[in-house]
């Protein structure tokens, strides 16, 4: 669907689209996972770490997504390390109740 001069999926929130302290947050967010994934030195971490990043991302924006690919030799308590940083980071700027789990 086009609506003014962005093209929109059906399953997009338009709040998203024109809510400036959501944009706001959202770029804090972004802002803050960045600089966390870039001081992962293990580059298996830090690929998984930038698509959980994004995976959270598109939830706040009500997005339905799945979990990223766990990939082989990243180990589980490094993945639950990465997985509850970045977590409470989208929680400092989207409360608890604005997403879901």
């Amino acid at each position: 669907m086009r609506f003014g001069s962005r093209w929109t999926s059906e399953g997009v929130n338009l709040k998203s689209q024109f809510d400036p302290s959501f944009g706001e947050a959202l770029l804090g967010f972004n802002r803050e996972a960045v600089v966390y994934c870039q001081g992962l030195s293990d580059s298996v971490a830090h690929d998984y770490a930038m698509e959980y990043a994004r995976m959270l991302q598109n939830r706040a924006k009500g997005l339905d997504n799945s979990l990223p690919r766990i990939p082989y030799g990243l180990f589980e308590p490094n993945r639950n390390l990465i997985r509850a940083t970045l977590e409470r980071m989208l929680d400092t700027y989207f409360p608890p109740k604005s997403h879901k789990r």
